[in-house]
């Protein structure tokens, strides 16, 4: 009897320890919450922008109170960067531990490399595929020439549209992604190749390093801006895409791959047994950029103008600071405040029954559905007003009328698409198309 109740009291324990151990994988809300108000800014600001019927006469060096907040805020897609790092990282790092203790052979190379690879490949097609069909348009503010994706030109000119070999090559937010996940794999395969080097602090702060030094030095890529136009005129249209992956104006390496470093720098960190002291240390991260961005503000002129830098530092590389540190002190703070609110996959169907939580998790689970058709339905509508009421966009409070619409209207397609689950949506292909390859299974992963 008293060995048996030892046998019993040993095997109660190693159940209890076993359990222990085990580190369910949990949802952060707070990124649901963050990542369907970008989706909702997008809309508004596409919808306001894009339709206002005299944008080729807005003065780009005396911007209006309201231009400047709309010119800064397209310039946060950063956000997006900072976001798929974090989620990404943190869901990779739990497979990564999984693949420790299971034995699984590379488990690094499978948790970032060969994951993290496969995605930035199916980012950079989903660019392709964007940029050519739905994308907003481009224009040049010295020229005011308009250059259009294909479906908003087809439904502007009512003709067939031929998409410009530039338009292609500037990208999407897809493209900074796709290329982020794929650097950021590889060299993530190599840090934390051997298991002894998977909670290292001196490795988690060599990402943030990392990071840091990229936004630093991104101020570099101003002095590529001229072999940009000059190999576009040259027709060398591969170099051109070079160096607009590396430094072009809309989603570049520099600054964006150090946004990734930190939001996984950000992931590692709630991976790794979360506390609200350790996310609060965060903040003074972002307050530092904050800081850095004031001194560079504060710098005189004339030093900037001695190295050529004078017409782009503020909006390129200033902003671009201060936006970091923004999002890190915001997000830590909402992570703060919503620390309670972490739940598992399978309670993720109560949470969603919830009035407020549905309102956002329907824009976040399906965030990539409405960031791909935003575009062509809001042409559409244009459309249909320019023909009832002619000039009707002629004026900014008209414009942004009309992108509150925009917005409202995606609510109600979001309330009734819900109806049905979101079958038919791009996630909802996603899933099936990764079940069908089983990329997404335990025995691959």
């Amino acid at each position: 009897m008293k060995l048996e109740q030892n046998s019993n009291t040993t095997m109660s324990k190693e159940n209890e320890l076993s359990e222990q151990t085990v580190v369910k994988p949990q949802r952060w809300l707070v990124f649901d919450y963050v990542r369907a108000i970008g989706i909702m800014i997008i809309i508004f600001i596409h919808g306001t922008i894009y339709n206002y019927g005299l944008i080729t006469t807005i003065d780009m060096e005396n911007l209006s109170v309201f231009f400047m907040v709309m010119y800064v805020v397209l310039n946060w897609a950063g956000l997006f960067a900072l976001i798929s790092a974090v989620v990404n990282t943190y869901s990779s790092f739990q497979r990564l531990e999984k693949n420790f203790k299971n034995g699984v052979k590379y488990p690094a190379w499978k948790a970032f490399g060969r994951r993290w690879c496969f995605l930035g490949l199916f980012y950079l097609l989903l660019n392709f595929l964007y940029t050519y069909l739905v994308s907003p348009f481009n224009m040049n503010f010295e020229t005011f020439e308009i250059s259009h994706s294909f479906l908003p030109g087809v439904i502007r000119t009512g003709q067939f549209y031929q998409v410009s070999p530039e338009k292609m090559l500037h990208g999407s937010v897809f493209a900074m992604i796709g290329w982020n996940l794929i650097i950021m794999g590889l060299v993530f395969s190599l840090i934390f190749r051997k298991a002894e080097n998977y909670k290292r602090k001196n490795r988690r702060i060599l990402v943030l390093i990392l990071g840091i030094v990229i936004v630093l030095v991104s101020f570099l890529r101003i002095y590529l801006y001229d072999d940009f136009e000059n190999a576009i005129q040259d027709g060398n249209y591969f170099v051109a895409y070079l160096i607009d992956i590396v430094a072009g104006n809309y989603f570049p390496i520099l600054p964006y791959l150090g946004f990734g470093f930190i939001g996984a720098y950000f992931g590692m960190i709630l991976a790794d047994n979360p506390t609200k002291k350790r996310i609060r240390r965060l903040i003074w991260i972002g307050v530092g950029w904050i800081l850095a961005a004031v001194i560079a503000f504060l710098i005189p002129d004339s030093i900037y103008e001695s190295l050529g830098l004078l017409d782009d530092i503020f909006f390129d590389y200033i902003i671009v600071m201060f936006a970091i540190g923004f999002f890190i002190v915001i997000g830590s703070i909402l992570m703060i405040v919503m620390f309670e609110r972490r739940v598992e996959k399978s309670d993720l169907v109560e949470i969603e029954k919830t009035r407020f939580s549905t309102i956002f998790l329907r824009f976040s689970r399906n965030s990539l559905t409405f960031f791909l058709l935003e575009r062509p339905i809001s042409e559409l509508f244009a459309l249909i007003m320019n023909l009832l009421i002619p000039g009707w966009n002629n004026y900014v409070w008209t414009s942004i009328l009309f992108g509150l619409f925009m917005v409202l209207f995606w609510f109600l397609i979001a309330f009734l698409w819900n109806m049905i689950d979101f079958k038919g949506s791009f996630e909802w292909i996603l899933i099936k198309f990764f079940k069908l390859t089983r990329f997404q299974t335990e025995k691959r992963y």
